[in-house]
């Protein structure tokens, strides 16, 4: 059901991280806004179980720290489905070291 104020209906949204916590409640407001929900993690048993709490939401497995990855998923969903119009980056990536040893590569994969 989706409120007259916050009205999504036709749109579609992807979250990053969504099958579980802040990520999957995210996606609940915005299936409950009218949204077509894409969840996306990592591990497609969880995203499943996720799925299962959302009617009609649609899942798509990729590890967003992998810019190749992600460019052939959406690519392909976006083929299949047509665009997505709502992109919610809630993917948690961390790379734990002091600053003055942080390695560039490791700054521009969490960028």
């Amino acid at each position: 059901m989706s409120s007259i104020l916050f009205d999504l209906t036709g749109r579609t949204a992807l979250v990053t991280g969504s099958s579980q916590g802040i990520g999957l409640a995210l996606a609940k407001g915005l299936a409950g806004a009218g949204a077509k929900v894409v969840l996306n993690g990592r591990d497609e048993a969880k995203l499943a179980v996720a799925a299962a709490q959302i009617p009609g939401a649609v899942t798509l497995a990729f590890d967003a720290t992998d810019h190749d990855a992600v460019r052939a998923a959406i690519d392909a969903f976006e083929q299949a489905h047509g665009a997505i119009d709502i992109l919610v980056n809630n993917a948690g990536m961390q790379f734990r070291t002091p600053l003055e040893d942080f390695p560039a590569d490791a700054f521009e994969r969490l960028l």
